[in-house]
C-alpha cells in the first residue's frame, strides 16, 4: 500500500521570522547609528569604517563585514522558508549556524574590550544591540518546536549531502578561527579567500561535468598556463584585450574537442589521453616561452583586477557560472544525459543516447571552462608565469571529488566543487593564522579526497542492497 501524502503545511508567523531577522540587521547594520563620538556624533558602521581616524574611540571592527553577509543569508533562508514551509526545521539550522557569523563579531569585540579595560560600552548606539538580540535570536530559534510533516523534509534529508556538510564545516571553520584569531575575519583576508583561488573553482565546473561522465582530465593544469600565455602574449603583440580575452575560450574548445574525439572514437581511457596531452603541453610551453614571463601587458587587460560595483570580478565570474552550470547540468537535456552517462553507460546507449556526442560536448566544454580560468589567472597579477602553479591539476580534481562528485561518475553537483574550492583555500588561510605550516594542505586535501571516496563507496554499496 502506498503511503498517503502529507498535508502541506500552512504558513504561520514562525515562517517569517528569518525575514524579519534579517530586514532588522541589515536595516540596523546600513541605516541607525552603530556607536556615538566625541567628535562625529552617532555614526553608522559606513561612517566608522571609512578611515582610521573615523574611529574615535577605537573600537573593534574586523569582522563587522561578516555581519551583512549573515544578514543577507539569513533574508535567503527566510524566503526559502516562506516558500517552503515544510522545511521549517532544516532551515533553522542553517539560519542558526548564520547567526553565529554575526555574533563572532561581538565575541571578539567584549573580549578585545575586556583586555584593553576601556570603558566606552555606554557609547555604544541602538544598532550594536540590536543587531546583537537579532544574532542571538537567529541562533536560538532553532529551539522553536516545528512539525516535521513529511520524511523529504527532515534535516537529515535534506542536508545529508556533500554540499551541504562543506557549506556547514566553512560558515563553521570562519566561526572558530575567527575566535581563535580574529585578524582570519578581516576583509582583505576574506576577500582574498573567496577571489585567490576563483580560477580553480571555475576550471573545476568544467571538471565536475568530466567526472560525473565518468572520465577524467589531469591536463588542465598545464592546460592553463599555455593558455594563459596564448593570452599574454597576444596582448603584448597589441591584440585588443577583449579578444585576448576570448581566444583562449577558442583555442581551449578546439583542444578539449581533440581530447574528445581521441577519448569517444578511438576508445582510448581519458586518463592515458590526457596524461600524454599534459606532456606534450608542458614540452610546448618550455620550447615556445624558453622560460620567459610575460610582461607590459596594457592596464585595460588586468580582467581578474577589475572591481564593478567594488565586487572582485573572479567572484562575480565564479558565482555566475557555477549558477549557470548548476541550471543546466539540471534543466538541460545533455546536462541530464551526462549523468545518465556517468551512471550507466549501457543504459544510457539503449536510451538512445549518443555516448560519442556527449563525450565529445564534455570535454569540449571542459576547454572553454579551462579556457575562462586562464584568463582569470593571466590577469590576476601583472606577470604571467610561465608554470602554472605546481600540481594545479590536483588542486582541480580535488574541488570536484571532495564537492561531492563521484569519481565513478554519475552523480555530483557544480555547487559543490564550488565550495569545495572556497573551503579547501580557507583551510590554507586558517592554518597560517593559527600556526600550522600551510604544507599540511596537501595531506588534508588527500584526506578529504579519500574520506569522499570512501563516503562516496559505502553510499553505493547501501543502494544495491
Amino acid at each position: 500500500m502506498s503511503k498517503s501524502k502529507a498535508a502541506p503545511v500552512p504558513r504561520r508567523p514562525l515562517h517569517f521570522i528569518g525575514i524579519a531577522l534579517a530586514l532588522v540587521i541589515l536595516g540596523a547594520y546600513f541605516l541607525l547609528p552603530f556607536v556615538v563620538q566625541p567628535e562625529r556624533g552617532p555614526s553608522t558602521v559606513a561612517m566608522l569604517t571609512e578611515s582610521k581616524k573615523a574611529n574615535e574611540l577605537g573600537l573593534f571592527k574586523t569582522g563587522l563585514e561578516l555581519i551583512p553577509l549573515a544578514g543577507l543569508g539569513i533574508l535567503l533562508l527566510g524566503i526559502w522558508n516562506v516558500i517552503a514551509p515544510a522545511a521549517s526545521r532544516a532551515i533553522s539550522l542553517l539560519m542558526s549556524v548564520a547567526g553565529l557569523l554575526v555574533v563572532v563579531y561581538y565575541i571578539n569585540f567584549f573580549r578585545d574590550y575586556a583586555a584593553d579595560e576601556a570603558t566606552f560600552i555606554n557609547s555604544m548606539d541602538i544598532a550594536f544591540w540590536i543587531m546583537l538580540v537579532a544574532g542571538v535570536l537567529a541562533i536560538l530559534q532553532i529551539l522553536i518546536p516545528r512539525s516535521l510533516p513529511d520524511e523529504r523534509y527532515r534535516i537529515m534529508k535534506l542536508y545529508g549531502n556533500q554540499e551541504s556538510v562543506i557549506l556547514f564545516g566553512l560558515l563553521l571553520l570562519v566561526f572558530f578561527i575567527g575566535i581563535a584569531n580574529p585578524r582570519f575575519l578581516q576583509e582583505r583576508n576574506i576577500s582574498d579567500n573567496l577571489q585567490g583561488n576563483a580560477y580553480i573553482a571555475v576550471a573545476a565546473l568544467g571538471m565536475t561535468m568530466v567526472i560525473v561522465t565518468g572520465n577524467i582530465d589531469i591536463s588542465v593544469g598545464s592546460l592553463v598556463g599555455l593558455l594563459a600565455v596564448i593570452s599574454g602574449r597576444l596582448v603584448v603583440a597589441g591584440v585588443p584585450s577583449p579578444l585576448a580575452w576570448l581566444i583562449p575560450l577558442f583555442v581551449g574548445a578546439g583542444i578539449g574537442a581533440f581530447i574528445g574525439f581521441l577519448v569517444a572514437y578511438l576508445r582510448i581511457p581519458s586518463i592515458v589521453v590526457t596524461l600524454g596531452m599534459l606532456s606534450i603541453i608542458k614540452g610546448i610551453l618550455i620550447i615556445w616561452t624558453a622560460g620567459e614571463r610575460v610582461t607590459d601587458m596594457p592596464a585595460d587587460y588586468f580582467l581578474s583586477q577589475m572591481r564593478p560595483l567594488g565586487i572582485p570580478m573572479p567572484i562575480i565570474i565564479m558565482v555566475t557560472l557555477t549558477i549557470v552550470v548548476v541550471l543546466w547540468m539540471r534543466y538541460s537535456a545533455t546536462g541530464r544525459a551526462f549523468y545518465a552517462l556517468g551512471g550507466n553507460a549501457e543504459a544510457a546507449r539503449l536510451s538512445g543516447l549518443s555516448q560519442k556526442r556527449l563525450l565529445m560536448t564534455v570535454f569540449t566544454l571542459n576547454g572553454v571552462f579551462v579556457g575562462v580560468a586562464s584568463v582569470m589567472y593571466s590577469t590576476q597579477f601583472q606577470i604571467i608565469q610561465v608554470t602554472p602553479p605546481p600540481a594545479l591539476e590536483l588542486s582541480i580534481i580535488t574541488a570536484s571529488v571532495v564537492g561531492g562528485v563521484s569519481i565513478l561518475g554519475g552523480t555530483g553537483t557544480a555547487i559543490g566543487s564550488t565550495l569545495a574550492t572556497l573551503l579547501l583555500n580557507f583551510i590554507r588561510s586558517a592554518m597560517i593564522f593559527i600556526n600550522v605550516s600551510p604544507f599540511w594542505l596537501k595531506a588534508v586535501q588527500g584526506l578529504l579526497i579519500l574520506a569522499t571516496v570512501l563516503a562516496d563507496l559505502i553510499r553505493r554499496r547501501r543502494q544495491r542492497l
